[in-house]
């Protein structure tokens, strides 16, 4: 039950998250597009939203000691009584009251949400269609090749962008993202502890070239991830091999009612559902890159395709457009909630009965062996991905692919429409689209999400820049 709620919980906190930088930028002072520090008390609601479920794993238990007195030499196990834990109690109610005020403010932020146009962050083209604007085509354009995002961050730190009217280079009148001139910005609006911490962190990423490698950032935690997974394989073997003696596994001086040992493996499931929903955004944030980077491709299954909030959203339309892993793994992030209640089930306690210990052990062996086959099978996917020099998991790194691009120019006049009436628009143009490298005039090499050329075949997007030059 709790897993559903923070299922609920967590849809309106992805949109808000999603959508806050849209939002910003439709204040008169704009909004910038690389700092995330308003967000910061609404990540810290969704961790302990997690917390709050792993604690709700011990808020019951059997009793079967209520009918023995205090200090007593000689216990009997007195019949199973349902009772709760007075402390497990508290923790619940300090978590809930912490959503109850986060929903307040998401509940108030919710009615800003921008509608009426298809400034759609989810999407490649619910990006470019608001691109155009003469000064930020410039500075995207303009931007290094090979530039990291945490580079990109503190390349924009400062810079403030805000949705406007303007005129394109071609003087056609559009809506879109324009930057925000100094007479715009506060003047009193001074650099508080937030900024400072971000502005720390990003002098910090900057100069470790560790941390500039996102593709080598991911494949080191999911290596520390699948640890974690084989280490629950070899517990959960380990306690059903031997279910006549869990005291083995689970200490014998274990609390009498195993509340303190169901919190840990519920903390343990959480965990392992947490990175998984990384794992699930991930997949369909590189989706459409896959197809892109093979050349000509439709664009229903690439710029059109969009990001969900939670996998139960997000499995049919990734089956429909044939994105396979990342479908499978949005089906396994719904088999992850259950793995939480499953883990919690494990620890033996009085009252439990054979049988449900049992079921919840094979449960447990199923879907760790599962989510192990996935994971590999995720990391052999990851490989098909192109060059990416920056993950496009952000509005400004998919503006770097995007600026200066004819696709942008074919999307004027299609910024204030409805997202399906966009969408429409944009399959009508009967155009495909693609993920390559090309060289500008100046001579430099740029990645650039486009209009496939008409006379290049997909062979041609991988013999080099030479072919665009």
């Amino acid at each position: 039950m709790s897993r559903a709620f923070h299922m609920l919980l967590r849809t309106m906190y992805e949109q808000l998250l999603t959508w806050e930088p849209i939002r910003q930028m439709l204040t008169p002072g704009g909004g910038s597009l690389v700092d995330s520090s308003v967000l910061t008390p609404l990540r810290i609601a969704i961790i302990s939203a997690h917390i709050g479920t792993a604690f709700s794993a011990g808020l019951t238990f059997f009793d079967t000691g209520y009918c023995n007195a205090e200090n007593t030499n000689d216990p009997i196990i007195c019949p199973p009584k349902l009772s709760v834990n007075p402390w497990v109690c508290d923790v619940v109610i300090v978590t809930l009251v912490l959503q109850v005020l986060t929903i307040i403010y998401v509940i108030s932020q919710w009615w800003k949400k921008p509608g009426g146009f298809s400034a759609d962050p989810t999407s490649v083209a619910g990006i470019a269609a608001f691109m155009g604007h003469p000064e930020i085509e410039q500075e995207f354009v303009q931007i290094p090749t090979e530039i990291t995002y945490a580079a990109l961050k503190k390349r924009l730190k400062g810079k403030k962008f805000r949705l406007g009217q303007f005129a394109t280079e071609r003087g056609i009148v559009k809506y879109g993202f324009m930057p925000v001139g100094d007479e715009e910005k506060d003047p009193n609006k001074k650099e508080g502890i937030k900024d400072k911490i971000g502005s720390w962190w990003t002098n910090l990423q900057t100069k470790f070239a560790w941390l500039h490698n996102w593709k080598n950032n991911r494949f080191l935690f999911d290596i520390l991830f699948g640890m974690l997974l084989i280490a629950l394989l070899g517990l959960t073997i380990g306690a059903v091999s031997r279910y006549n003696k869990t005291q083995v596994v689970f200490l014998a001086t274990a609390s009498a009612n195993g509340t303190g040992w169901r919190i840990f493996t519920a903390l343990l499931g959480v965990t392992v559902s947490y990175y998984w929903g990384q794992i699930f955004q991930d997949a369909q944030t590189f989706a459409p890159y896959i197809d892109l980077a093979r050349g000509s491709s439709n664009p229903d299954a690439t710029i059109l395709l969009r990001r969900h909030s939670i996998p139960l959203t997000a499995f049919f339309p990734l089956l429909w457009h044939c994105h396979y892993t990342p479908a499978m793994v949005a089906l396994i992030g719904l088999i992850a909630e259950l793995l939480i209640v499953a883990l919690s089930g494990l620890p033996h306690r009085t009252g439990q009965s054979r049988g449900e210990f049992l079921f919840w052990g094979i449960t447990c062996l199923a879907i760790l062996t599962i989510m192990i086959i996935q994971l590999i099978i995720l990391a052999i996917w990851r490989r098909k991905l192109p060059h990416l020099p920056r993950a496009p998991e952000s509005i400004a790194a998919v503006m770097t692919y995007v600026a200066g691009t004819s696709m942008t120019r074919d999307f004027n006049g299609l910024e204030q429409l409805k997202r399906k009436e966009r969408d429409r628009a944009i399959r009508d143009l009967e155009k495909n689209y693609a993920y390559w490298w090309r060289r500008e005039e100046d001579g430099r090499v740029r990645w650039v999400i486009d209009v496939v050329p008409g006379d290049k075949n997909n062979r041609a997007f991988m013999d080099g820049a030479s072919e665009f030059s």
